[in-house]
Formats: structure tokens, C-alpha cells, sequence
């Protein structure tokens, strides 16, 4: 929003600075650009309350810390209801609705030089003297208006919706429209004459020669006229005011303005003012502690300090007790809906930056909390080469169709920033994809990226909000191993390197199996078990996912934060042996039916009886020319040590034996030579 810094300094009745003027309101939460007599306001969805001069005076008043106003001259009108002027409202779309009608006006003239130039300065044109001073009381009070020629239209007025998908309705500017059956309209007996709260029609819009006035003030609920600008391209300076929210309680004040100014520049013979019956609902009182507030915000305000900044801002004290209270907001603040609303309001009038820093108590031992653990493996992920990314939730249709579960239904956002990207993201893989193919183009072969944040689903009529952490690898350089042999990076490359990620985060018992459901993986993807608790999946990205996004073959996982039971137990240090260690190697031929999870979590267990044996792990699995049909060769290493002596061989080859006893027992394995 802008305004001219003479205007509004006037309207103020302050004596700052430009600069001084545009920081006092940056300090309250707005920020402000200067640019040569403007200043430009960068106002919050949610702060529609903001968008007028008297808005702004609020503010004002908190830095001020007086409860100061502007008086407005206006002229005072009594509303009565009739029938045969306003017919029928939808009480679910319509609070009130006021109409003034003015008849027989005379010697019309401009609007004063400055208020055309603060309407011109604000970005908006100058077109009759009638509308102009419409916009201007609608910079000056809040209230949107909407000027209609009384001769063209055919009383009563219907605000209603209509019972059809096809109506054809000329907006001003003659752009013709079809209004569908979920967009509220202004009706007289002929049919539609404006989209309620956006836009008025050409055929009852003011004209040179109009003498004859009906000019509606009223009261649109955001969440009906929300999304419906965009729809059918008519963002006007009305529909951005009503989607974020009118006062409901100023449209009568805003006609008394109107009219006492319109006696200004012109003369007129009559005047009728008329109100809908439906009123609006005022809001319920908000809870708040000043205990639980104190200990939020680490100050130590009193109540007495509370209810003065409150009341500044117009939220006056509803009831009170020994510890909490009961604030009444008022209706122009659709923003404060909780009692943490109240919160930000103190600490945003306090000043964020007088917000003492208190450092965390210390105890001796660190505190293992889900945070710490998202920031170990995340730490880990970037240890391991990992680019992290961040981007915003919105997807197309597209993508999460191409990623998500099959019983997957997506989280439909009702106003898209972004008409191509209509949904909540079902997977953190869609814009991951795109990061990679713009690094393709780059020349870089090989990438590894992950990103933390959360998912949304739709389950019946709720919404399910998870927290992700996923990751992908797309690397086809050809690398060296140990014993010189080329290998690519590829299923056990991902599941080592996940693996050792959660183990040096702290986890412990991590099981890897096989995955049923694979959505996006193939059927080479396992799920991830910690303490028999699934906790994310890896595996290779389907083929039909990576050859419509990134032409090759890539792997991925997901990690599921939040289902991560940590371990509380208390760290325990042993003493490391200062004798040398030895290995040895056992190749097993093995049914194929065993996966090594299933050998794994069986051998550790046999291990923990022998007294030498430290630790042991897989070296290869071999498949091919010498291992019968319908088996596989295992090749399995076991670390040797004693905390007091230098092992013999004697006694490495009798565990050998006693390992080897029971692999050829418990799993009718062979030993290879």
C-alpha cells in the first residue's frame, strides 16, 4: 500500500521525519520502502486491517503509547429496513448490508487537488468525482464501496448466489465474464450488477450524466470472496481488502463520511439510508495468563502493563480473575483468534529486539531431544557430501501424482499463490528432481541432495501434516574399491551409507526389510526398522519416476523424524583395548532365501556369548559360476581383540569353529574354502 508522506503525516498530526516516520512502523512490524514523497507499506495476508489511514493511526498509537484519534467529520444517517430496497442477503456470505440512496444531485464538482492527488499517489485512477470519493473514504476508513447508478438498476437488491453455472455478467471496463454458481453477487430484478466485494457491472456503473446514487457499504466474509478476483482476472483494490478481512462494524460510518463529503462538492435533494437485518456476530472474549505469557517470553510484565499496550490496540479487558483474564478483540482484528495471538501482539509492541536473551540452563549431562538427533543426522547427511535444499510446499497435480502412494489423496490449497502448483506436496522428491536436472545441465555426474520439511495428505475431511527428512543420490561415476576394482554407486552403496549415518546419530538396532509398498521405489527398496518401528525407507527410485524427470537411474530415501524413539538410557564408556586386533573371514554358501538382516541380528546375538569376538560384518555377496541354483556366497568378517592379552591363534581359530557350528546349524549353510 502506498501513501503520501505529507498526507499521511497530516492525518497523523506527527511531526517525524520521512525516515523516522517509516522506521517507527518497520519497529511495530511493517515494513516500510521510501520512495521520493511515498512511502510503501509491505502489509501481511492476515493484517487486511491495516489498509487505511485509521489503520494505520492504530499503529501509530502503539509507538506513541497513546490512545489517539483522528476525528473524522461525517454526517449522521438513520438506516431503516425495507423490503422493497434490499429483498434477500445470504447470511453465510453477507454480514450486513447497507445502501445510500441519493437522489437528485446537483453543481458536482472535483474532488479537492489533494485528495486526488493522495488517491493518484495510492495507484488509484481518478474516474467520476462520485467513485473517487468512494476510494478515498476507503483509503481513509477501511471500508470498501461500491457506487451504482440508481437509474439503472431495477430494485430490490438480491446478495445472493446464483443457482446456475452460466451467467454472463459485463464488468466495468467491459470485460464480459460467466459467473459461477459459488461466486456471491449484487442482484436487482434484471440480474447480476456486480461480484460481491470485487467488481461492479457496466450497465448500472456511474456515469457522466448520473444523478441518481445507490452506494453499497457492506460487510463480504474473506472466506467467500477469497480466490474469486483471481478466478476471473479482476483483482481490484476492493477484493484484496475483503479477502483479508472489513471491519463488519464501519460500513455506517463509512456512508456518513462519504455523505458529509459529497455535500462538499455538489448539492442533492434527497437522502435514504438502508441496512440488511442480518447483523454481525461479535467475537468471543480471548483467554490470557500472565503467567503462562511471562514464562513463554521470558520477561516479567504486570497485568497493568498488559491491559495498557492491549488497550491501545483497541482490546479492552473483558473479565478478570486472580490469574487470567479475558480480552474482548475488536472486529476489525481477524489476526488474533488465541491467546498466542495476545502474545505476539505484547512482544511485537515490547519491540522483538528489548526481548532479553536468556541462555539455556546446563546440566551435566546434553539432553538427546528429537531436535538434536534431526540436526545430528542432518549434520551426518552434509558430512557425507549432501547439498541440503529448501523449498516452498506447493506442487502441481503432476507431481504428486507421479510420487506419491497410490491411496495417497492430496491436500487441496484453497487459494494457490501459483495457479500450475494447486496442492500441498505429497513427497519432498518433485522439487529435489529439479534441483538435480539443473545441476545435469551444469556438467555435474554426480550429485547427492536432501531436505527436511513437512508433507500433507488428505484422510476424510481432515488434513495429515508428517515430517520428512528424504535424500537423493544420482551418481553414475565409475569408482575404485578397496582391491582396485571398478564398482558404481548402487542399492548397498545407499543402504552402507544410511546405515552408518543413523549409527554415529546415536541410533542403535537398525533393521532393514523388504519393502511391500514401494511407491516411488522399485521392488529393490527396504524399509527401515529402529527398535521394530519403521522409520523411513531406501532403496532405487522407479524407473518410470526418473525417466519422465531425470532421464537416469537414481536412489532416494525418506526418514521419518518423529517416529524415532530415542534411547534414553545413560552413555556408558568402556575402556579400549590396548592389544591388537585380529580378523578373519568365513564364506558361507547360503540359501538365497536368507537376506543377511535375517543372518545379522541371529549372529550378533551368538556373538555376545564368545568371550574374543568384538564385531563382525559383511564383505561380499557373490551369485554366479560355483554357487549352486538357488544360493548365494556370503563372505563374513569377524574382529578379534581381549582386553588383557595378545590372542593366540589357537584361540581365534576355536571361535572360528564355534561360529562356524552354528552358521552350518541354524541356517544349513556350507562352509567355502
Amino acid at each position: 500500500m502506498k501513501i503520501s508522506y505529507s498526507y499521511l503525516k497530516n492525518f497523523l498530526n506527527t511531526q517525524l521525519s520521512q525516515k523516522n516516520l517509516s522506521e517507527a512502523f518497520t519497529k511495530v512490524g511493517f515494513e516500510c520502502d521510501v520512495n521520493g514523497e511515498l512511502i510503501e507499506f509491505d502489509i501481511t495476508p492476515n493484517r487486511g486491517d491495516i489498509l487505511s489511514l485509521r489503520g494505520l493511526q492504530r499503529e501509530f498509537n502503539v509507538v506513541q503509547s497513546k490512545s489517539l484519534k483522528t476525528s473524522l467529520e461525517v454526517s449522521k444517517i438513520k438506516t431503516r429496513f425495507n423490503k422493497s430496497i434490499i429483498k434477500k442477503i445470504d447470511k453465510s456470505a453477507c454480514g450486513n448490508y447497507h445502501l445510500l440512496l441519493i437522489k437528485g444531485i446537483e453543481k458536482l464538482k472535483e474532488l479537492d487537488t489533494k485528495k486526488r492527488n493522495f488517491l493518484s499517489a495510492a495507484g488509484i485512477p481518478l474516474i467520476n468525482p462520485l467513485v473517487d470519493l468512494g476510494n478515498y473514504v476507503m483509503l481513509e476508513i477501511g471500508a470498501p464501496m461500491h457506487v451504482f447508478d440508481l437509474d439503472s438498476l431495477s430494485l430490490p437488491i438480491n446478495v445472493v448466489f446464483p443457482n446456475s453455472d452460466e451467467n454472463p455478467f459485463q464488468a466495468i471496463g467491459g470485460d464480459l465474464k460467466n459467473i459461477s454458481r459459488d461466486s456471491l453477487t449484487i442482484q436487482d430484478q434484471s440480474g447480476i450488477q456486480a461480484i460481491a466485494g470485487i467488481i461492479g457491472g457496466e450497465k448500472s456503473a456511474v456515469k457522466k450524466n448520473t444523478r441518481n446514487i445507490a452506494i453499497e457499504a457492506a460487510f463480504f466474509k474473506p472466506e467467500k470472496i477469497v480466490n474469486q478476483a483471481r478466478r476471473y482476472g479482476l483483482a481490484t483494490d476492493a477484493s484484496h481488502r475483503f479477502e483479508r478481512g472489513v471491519d463488519p462494524s464501519i460500513q455506517k460510518l463509512a456512508l456518513e463520511r462519504y455523505l458529509f463529503l459529497l455535500r462538499e462538492i455538489s448539492n442533492f435533494k434527497s437522502m435514504e439510508c438502508y441496512l440488511s437485518e442480518h447483523k454481525y456476530v461479535n467475537k468471543k472474549p480471548v483467554n490470557f495468563s500472565i503467567e503462562r505469557f511471562n514464562s513463554f517470553s521470558g520477561l516479567n510484565f504486570k497485568i497493568k502493563e498488559v491491559k495498557k499496550i492491549l488497550k491501545i490496540l483497541g482490546i479492552n479487558l473483558f473479565s478478570e480473575t486472580n490469574k487470567n483474564c479475558k480480552f474482548l478483540v475488536p472486529s476489525h482484528r481477524f489476526d488474533i483468534q488465541i491467546e498466542e495471538d495476545l502474545y505476539e501482539e505484547l512482544l511485537r509492541c515490547f519491540g522483538y529486539d528489548n526481548v532479553p536473551n536468556s541462555s539455556p540452563k546446563l546440566g551435566p549431562k546434553k539432553q538427546i531431544t528429537s531436535n538434536s538427533l534431526l540436526s545430528a543426522i542432518k549434520l551426518g547427511l552434509i558430512h557425507l557430501g549432501f547439498k541440503e535444499l529448501m523449498h516452498m510446499p506447493f506442487v502441481s497435480i503432476e507431481t504428486n501424482n507421479l510420487l506419491s502412494f497410490k491411496s495417497f489423496k492430496p491436500a487441496e490449497l484453497a487459494n494457490p499463490i501459483n495457479e500450475n502448483e494447486p496442492q500441498l506436496r505429497g513427497s519432498l522428491f518433485g522439487p529435489m528432481f529439479s534441483a538435480i536436472n539443473s545441476n545435469l545441465k551444469k556438467g555435474h555426474s554426480s550429485i547427492k541432495v536432501f531436505e527436511h520439511g513437512n508433507v500433507f495428505s488428505q484422510i476424510k475431511n481432515s488434513f495429515k501434516q508428517e515430517s520428512h527428512l528424504s535424500g537423493l543420490i544420482y551418481n553414475h561415476e565409475l569408482r575404485k574399491n578397496w582391491d582396485s576394482k571398478e564398482f558404481r554407486y548402487d542399492f548397498y552403496s545407499i543402504k552402507a551409507e544410511i546405515k552408518k549415518l543413523l549409527e554415529i546419530s546415536g541410533i542403535s538396532d537398525i533393521k532393514f526389510k523388504h519393502n511391500k509398498d514401494t511407491s516411488v521405489f522399485t521392488s529393490n527398496a527396504v524399509d527401515i526398522y529402529v527398535s521394530n518401528r519403521i522409520i523411513g525407507i531406501l532403496g532405487e527410485i522407479d524407473l518410470s519416476v526418473t525417466q519422465k524427470l531425470i532421464k537416469k537411474p537414481c536412489f532416494g530415501f525418506e526418514l521419518y523424524p518423529n517416529k524415532i524413539i530415542l534411547d534414553s538410557s545413560e552413555t556408558k564408556l568402556k575402556r579400549s583395548s590396548k592389544f591388537p586386533s585380529s580378523s578373519r573371514d568365513i564364506n558361507i554358501i547360503i540359501n538365497k532365501s536368507y537376506s543377511f538382516e535375517e543372518l545379522e541380528e541371529k549372529v550378533r546375538k551368538f556373538i555376545k556369548k564368545i568371550k574374543y569376538v568384538k564385531s563382525f560384518q559383511l564383505i561380499n555377496i557373490y551369485e554366479g559360476k560355483g554357487i549352486p541354483s538357488g544360493s548365494q556366497s556370503m563372505t563374513l568378517r569377524f574382529i578379534f581383540q581381549s582386553n588383557s592379552k595378545s590372542l593366540f591363534d589357537s584361540e581365534i581359530s576355536t571361535n572360528i569353529d564355534q561360529i562356524s557350528v552354528f552358521l552350518t546349524g541354524k541356517f544349513q549353510a556350507s562352509i567355502r574354502d
